[in-house]
């Protein structure tokens, strides 16, 4: 069986906590297969963590026009029209993920999960937290 790499991008700040807030919130789950749980600071931490991963789910906040806590899945092909509206990490998640494929990465492997936040400042909602985990484990019993 495959570990998959589940990889939230976040900060301390607003609802930029929302990629960390899932990580923790996963490590109390008990998800199916294996899993590596990992909070990142930066996107650019995310290359080697993709390049070693036979699968992997990013998460993120997205700052998009949509209502707050709607949730986008993304593939790689979809991120570069998603960049100008990803979080302050969105030209640096694109960036991370272009650099993995070119280094052989495939496609395939990776999803990105973006919740639209609406604003930076927006506090964080616990569902938001929730309905991420469950996706999440619906993607990896998919894997199963």
């Amino acid at each position: 069986m495959t570990e998959t790499l589940i990889a939230g991008i976040g900060s301390s700040h607003g609802a930029d906590r929302f990629g960390w807030a899932v990580i923790e919130a996963l490590r109390h789950e008990a998800l199916p297969g294996r899993v590596k749980l990992v909070a990142c600071s930066l996107p650019a931490e995310l290359t080697p963590l993709l390049l070693e991963a036979p699968r992997a789910i990013v998460i993120d906040a997205l700052l998009g026009d949509g209502l707050a806590g709607t949730l986008h899945q993304l593939s790689v092909a979809d991120l570069p029209q998603a960049a100008l509206r990803l979080s302050s990490h969105g030209h640096g998640l694109v960036d991370a993920v272009r650099l993995a494929c070119v280094l052989g990465m495939p496609a395939e492997r990776l999803t990105v999960l973006a919740l639209d936040v609406a604003r930076p400042e927006a506090e964080l909602q616990e569902a938001w937290v929730t309905m991420l985990c469950e996706r999440v484990s619906l993607l990896l019993q998919r894997a199963v």
